[in-house]
């Protein structure tokens, strides 16, 4: 089956770049700001003109990022996952109201 949807384009070749041998480690919140806001993983917002779409880059980024996350950890307990996902979360947020800082939009 081709996959055709850019959203799932990027997300199986950010999942292809991922050593799944290692579980067990939550992200680290700064890492994950920097890591957003330079572009990682390259989304499909990545290529839109929109002036909004750089926040649209960040949700699915964080979007993709989660879902690599849960899969990775998916034997991990609840607890485990629902801290690392809240990582993402807050690594978002941060990343987008620095680029909202940045442009101006305070």
């Amino acid at each position: 089956m081709k996959i055709s949807d850019p959203f799932l384009i990027a997300y199986y070749e950010f999942r292809e770049s991922v050593d799944f041998s290692r579980s067990g480690i939550l992200p680290d919140k700064d890492n994950m700001i920097s890591y957003l806001l330079m572009g990682v993983p390259r989304v499909p917002a990545d290529d839109n003109n929109d002036p909004e779409s750089y926040l649209d880059a960040i949700d699915q980024r964080v979007l993709i990022l989660k879902a690599v996350f849960t899969e990775l950890n998916h034997e991990a307990d609840e607890e485990f996952l629902n801290k690392g996902l809240n990582i993402y979360d807050e690594a978002a947020e941060r990343a987008k109201m620095l680029l909202k800082e940045a442009d101006g939009q305070e």
